[in-house]
């Protein structure tokens, strides 16, 4: 979070503005949403200098000129703190909230407010298995691995992998899955490429259900581990990125954060002929979202593919996220080099590698060992006796 908006962020919401906000979290807001709209409340308190029922839209022109010249914010930025204030305007000028729902429309100083959106110069990158199988390979711990290969995997947002604990890693008949909590409550998102992966990392890790899945520190007084920050996999994402324009795998003009595995999972789920609702299910979002359609949009390289398609200059392509074993026929996900069964190199080109790359069984020992040494760091006497 940006330095100048700490203060708004401790500070108490001055006016009827705390009164909405105290009704808004008893209707069930999360806290996150709540700090947004803690920001935005105050900054609009802060600018306002004459009564509410004397606003006129005029002077939300001048609060929303205000923010992007003042405070320097863009358009998206400043949408996010309008939202909030148009909100809290409905709600002292037209009703309230009845089962939770602001009643009444937008009032007129509000309702015809718009921010022109940001253009923007070139699209994130589509992530393709080509491209994951490079990221991967820039990842330094199997943790890491795990983490990205999840958001890949399911296109969960970023905190509801975070969020994960082991507990959470299940199986049914249908096969192995991840228990998510998002913005629309539990869902459950099926795993296919992450698998071998994913087991890998459970299985070195201790056998506590409540623990989370990507953790910190051990404690040893509390027999718990911390969660793994945002900004640590941001630092992370970014880290790889760098390497990965280095190297030119990707271009350095290009976008590519972890919101970007979100919006290439629901690009290719629309790609692959799903449903808007069965879409807005899998990625967490309410059944009337827009977002289906947001985040399947085509992007210029899809138009110049199906220009060449369609003029017989190229063949189309068969999007596969499977890779069959030629030895045991096992079913394997995209970006698997060896097979999870019978561990026979699933291409030619996969079995020069072997050697050189530090298979999943190492990487869950190392990772088992690495835990197991900040548990014995976490206690002091061991670490005396041990000179650590």
């Amino acid at each position: 979070m940006q330095v100048r908006h700490k203060k708004l962020l401790n500070k108490p919401v001055q006016g009827l503005g705390g009164d909405f906000l105290t009704i808004m979290s008893s209707s069930g807001l999360k806290e996150k949403t709540l700090v947004q709209y803690r920001i935005a409340l105050n900054l609009f308190e802060d600018w306002r200098d004459k009564p509410y029922k004397d606003l006129t839209q005029l002077d939300f022109h001048k609060f929303v000129n205000f923010l992007r010249e003042e405070r320097k914010l863009c358009p998206s930025s400043i949408r996010l703190r309008m939202y909030p204030v148009r909100a809290f305007m409905r709600w002292y000028l037209t009703g309230g909230i009845e089962g939770g729902k602001l009643k009444g429309n937008y009032p007129d100083c509000v309702s015809e407010i718009t921010i022109q959106k940001e253009v923007k110069k070139k699209p994130a990158v589509h992530i393709t298995s080509e491209i994951l199988e490079q990221f991967l390979g820039e990842c330094k711990t199997l943790e890491q691995k795990v983490y990205f290969a999840l958001l890949w995997d399911t296109g969960a947002r970023k905190s509801e992998i975070l969020n994960l604990k082991v507990k959470n890693v299940q199986r049914d008949t249908h096969g192995m899955l991840v228990e998510l909590d998002g913005k629309t409550g539990y869902r459950k998102n099926y795993l296919h490429d992450s698998i071998n992966l994913v087991m890998s990392y459970v299985n070195s890790m201790s056998s506590r259900p409540d623990d989370w899945l990507f953790n910190t520190t051990y404690d040893a007084q509390r027999s718990t581990t911390g969660r793994r920050s945002d900004a640590t996999v941001d630092k992370w994402c970014r880290r790889i990125v760098k390497q990965l324009k280095a190297r030119a795998i990707i271009d350095p003009s290009e976008h590519l954060t972890i919101h970007t595995f979100r919006h290439t999972k629901a690009r290719t789920l629309k790609n692959r002929r799903w449903a808007h609702d069965q879409i807005s299910l899998w990625m967490g979002w309410s059944k009337t979202s827009k977002m289906p359609m947001y985040y399947g949009s085509a992007r210029p390289e899809d138009i110049a593919n199906r220009f060449l398609e369609d003029t017989g200059r190229k063949q189309p392509e068969e999007e596969t996220d499977s890779r069959i074993c030629p030895v045991c026929q096992a079913v394997n996900g995209s970006i698997i080099k060896f097979c999870g069964e019978c561990g026979n190199a699933l291409r030619p080109e996969f079995a020069a590698t072997r050697e050189r790359q530090m298979n999943l069984k190492d990487q869950a020992e190392l990772h088992q060992a690495r835990q197991l040494i900040k548990q014995i760091k976490s206690s002091a006497f061991l670490t005396e006796q041990l000179n650590l």
